[in-house]
């Protein structure tokens, strides 16, 4: 075993009691979010060189027309959790994972890279979902640190043609890379950094926009970078600060048309998000994960607007708090609760200096949102099940079978279901 996983594995030990190892994202949507708070294993997604701690692992995941979304600055590296369902599998290469570990998802979609897509005209490029065709992850141990990379390619073309030309074509496409690294920063602390640089592709000919010849990608950038540190501050308590910013640029040409930049504005914009979280072990069976943050932004505009116009839009969050609680019940049982709480200042502004308009949209409000999860530990699997917090009321006659659902979709007595064999 190298001495990276030796450091790691001694400083995984003093918190193991407050920060489980295992997770998958039903259990983290469960928790209200705090997967970025936690040492768990879906995190591949978001902080890629803690790949070799889950080797030889098989994950998949059903989700019942459940929009999960994790709290991140951006959803570019959320991996496959708003899909129907998924499946993946992690593997050691050499002895003991000496030459990394690789692994590789399958599913049916990725999400549309822009984040924001709504305001004004053209403000939804790039919103669109398409076919997934690699998600391909790699992390390599060394001394005392780790290296991991994430490739994710999703792409779909039409194409039509006649014996003179090609008269319809229509192509889209977005590539992530991704790398991260996790390294020691002595015996009571690790910290974790990572980074994406996603591209989006288009090309439209007489399919989509009537008029306008081809259209294809302007501006197609976004990048993201987030890190986090666990501090194990007392032998019950494990801190771990967090900060995320990315930015976007999206907009499409076209090669025909003079006016497009009139009636297609683009979109663009940036985000950044701190915060820091507490791991509180409370005895040996139960665990409560506490978060506030206090500043999160996020600002959308149009990429490229015509002379005279302006728009933007934005939101404030002070602050955002998280509280979860995980418990043992059984040794084949754990039951979960999580909720947050924010307070939150929506802005839109707008100036037309042909019509002389000038108008500022303000809103001032707060979310709570509560969730229910049970985890299930059947020999080599985990099952984690993302509950509908009113199944205790509409499913109360259990012997009867007596049920008062209302046959819509969030209705269903679970929202998610997840699972993950090791072997």
């Amino acid at each position: 075993m190298s001495k990276f996983f030796a450091v790691v594995l001694s400083v995984l030990f003093l918190v193991a009691t407050a920060v489980p190892l295992l997770a998958t994202d039903a259990r983290q949507a469960a928790l209200a979010g705090t997967g970025n708070y936690i040492e768990d294993d879906y995190n591949i997604f978001t902080w890629y060189a803690t790949l070799p701690s889950y080797s030889n692992t098989v994950w998949i995941g059903l989700n019942y027309n459940y929009d999960y979304y994790d709290g991140a600055v951006t959803a570019a590296a959320m991996g496959p959790s708003n899909n129907w369902a998924y499946m993946g599998a992690s593997y050691g290469l050499g002895k003991e994972g000496k030459y990394g570990t690789l692994a590789m998802f399958y599913y049916d979609f990725a999400p549309g890279l822009n984040p924001a897509g709504f305001g004004w005209s053209g403000a939804d490029v790039f919103t669109q979902s398409v076919d997934n065709k690699w998600t391909v992850l790699y992390a390599y141990p060394m001394e005392k640190m780790s290296l991991g990379l994430y490739f994710n390619r999703s792409d779909a073309s039409y194409k039509y043609e006649n014996e003179t030309e090609t008269t319809q074509e229509h192509r889209l496409a977005y590539t992530t890379l991704g790398a991260g690294v996790r390294f020691d920063l002595g015996d009571k602390a690790y910290t974790d950094i990572a980074f994406d640089y996603n591209m989006a592709s288009y090309k439209d000919k007489n399919s989509s926009y009537g008029g306008y010849g081809v259209v294809s990608e302007d501006a197609n950038k976004m990048l993201d970078v987030r890190g986090r540190l666990f501090y194990q501050w007392t032998e019950t308590v494990t801190l771990v600060p967090y900060v995320e910013f990315g930015s976007f640029d999206f907009s499409l040409k076209a090669d025909s048309a003079a006016d497009w930049k009139a009636n297609y504005y683009g979109d663009k914009g940036m985000m950044v998000k701190l915060g820091v979280g507490a791991n509180l072990k409370i005895n040996e069976n139960n665990l409560l994960i506490f978060a506030i943050e206090p500043y999160a932004y996020y600002k959308t505009e149009p990429s490229d607007p015509p002379p005279g116009i302006s728009v933007k839009a934005t939101s404030t969050y002070l602050p955002t708090f998280r509280l979860a609680l995980e418990s043992d019940v059984r040794d084949w049982l754990t039951f979960r609760a999580g909720a947050y709480k924010d307070f939150y200042k929506d802005e839109t502004k707008s100036s037309n200096s042909s019509t002389r308009t000038s108008e500022t949209d303000t809103y001032i409000g707060t979310d709570f949102n509560f969730y229910m999860g049970l985890g299930f530990h059947v020999g080599d699997f985990d099952i984690d099940a993302l509950v509908n917090p009113e199944l205790p009321f509409q499913v109360g006659y259990w012997l009867t079978g007596y049920s008062d659902w209302n046959n819509y979709y969030y209705d269903v007595p679970v929202y998610m279901i997840s699972s993950t064999y090791h072997f």
